[in-house]
């Protein structure tokens, strides 16, 4: 039947075929996420997504750019929560490669000319504020002489405590994150999950064995709605971050998701669990300028990691959500293992990242 089209036709016809599988396909796939993706079924959309770093809001931002009136979100949602529903992102990734809602950046890269003033301009603002920032000469008058009075005796001086500030913040915002293994359960919805545990194990390592004073915060903050999840934290690290405006790093624990990555790995006769470090940037439009300095820490943990061990981490991961990255120059995401990971591949990979971040303590000298 095919043969007997005209040249023309039978190329509309595989096309047309061809779309339709397509479509059917990120359908089904749509579909597979919503009703199995707890049950740890294998769902396409899941691993393409941890596969092309998708989010989240790709196609909602992109459009909200190009419709007049269409909503634009300038708050960050949970990206896991929202790709699982938004086929479209997939879609735009897939037929016109759109990863960068921003239309500045689009016209950017064509046009190298609009970048390089915007860096002139910048470097005028600059050295605008540094110029203003300048203080002025004052004339200072001599002051009075304040009346004679009677000092008394010198008093021995009590020597005040040495407070040591606290250099890494835990948290957790996926709080309710489990090994299967450990609790029969992926998530404790609502609750503490396996992740805080880890947490308060890695905190107790670094605090005990390596003496860096550790904070953890066991706060939730994956309650309903979840998709606020990131929203929440947010508002934990700013107050930490407040409280204790001398830590040096900040990590967000979690455990993988991604089906089909394997997460043991031997390490000197034992199991561990995979790490994976995940650094945000501003792709989704939502500031976050200095993304970058957050990436240089990730991948000076990897380099100590392929040093001592090899084969810990499947690596650093860069995504389009901002995933309160913004808020510290040393914030990532650190993942330990995923969903089929025991408590003891899980436990012997904090051991190990302990090591790797004391080391990274060791090797530079900070300046925040």
């Amino acid at each position: 039947m095919i043969n007997s089209l005209p040249k023309n036709e039978r190329f509309r016809f595989i096309l047309v075929i061809g779309l339709i599988f397509f479509t059917v396909f990120i359908t089904i796939g749509v579909c597979l996420v919503e009703a199995k993706g707890q049950q740890g079924f294998f769902y396409p959309i899941g691993y393409l997504k941890r596969l092309y770093h998708l989010d989240s809001q790709v196609g909602r931002n992109f459009l909200s750019q190009v419709i007049p009136g269409f909503k634009r979100y300038r708050f960050e949602e949970d990206p896991d929560f929202i790709l699982d529903g938004k086929a479209t992102d997939l879609l735009l990734r897939f037929l016109v490669n759109i990863r960068n809602p921003s239309p500045q950046e689009m016209f950017k890269t064509q046009f190298p000319l609009l970048a390089r003033q915007d860096a002139i301009k910048g470097y005028s603002l600059l050295y605008t504020a540094a110029l203003q920032a300048q203080p002025k000469e004052t004339i200072r008058r001599p002051s009075p002489l304040p009346p004679a009075r009677t000092v008394p005796p010198p008093q021995e001086a009590v020597p005040t405590p040495r407070v040591e500030a606290p250099r890494v913040l835990i948290y957790h915002t996926h709080t309710s994150e489990s090994y299967v293994p450990v609790s029969g359960q992926t998530h404790l919805h609502n609750g503490q999950g396996d992740i805080v545990r880890a947490g308060e194990k890695l905190t107790a390592l670094l605090n005990q064995q390596y003496g860096i004073k550790t904070l953890h915060s066991d706060t939730i903050h994956d309650q309903y709605p979840f998709r606020e999840a990131y929203q929440r934290s947010e508002v934990t690290v700013k107050e930490l971050l407040e409280k204790h405006p001398k830590l040096d790093v900040v990590l967000d624990l979690h455990r993988d998701a991604t089906p089909g990555l394997d997460h043991k790995v031997p390490i000197k006769g034992k199991t561990a669990a995979k790490i994976i470090l995940v650094v945000g940037s501003d792709r989704l439009g939502l500031a976050h300028p200095n993304w970058d300095k957050n990436s240089r820490f990730a991948n000076a943990l990897l380099a100590i990691m392929d040093q001592l061990y090899p084969n810990l981490a499947h690596g650093v991961i860069l995504a389009e959500a901002r995933y309160n990255q913004h808020l510290h120059p040393q914030s990532i995401i650190v993942e330990f293992g995923d969903d089929k990971s025991t408590w003891e591949e899980v436990n012997y990979s904090l051991e190990l990242f302990a090591e790797v971040l004391a080391t990274y303590f060791s090797q530079v000298s900070y300046s925040l």
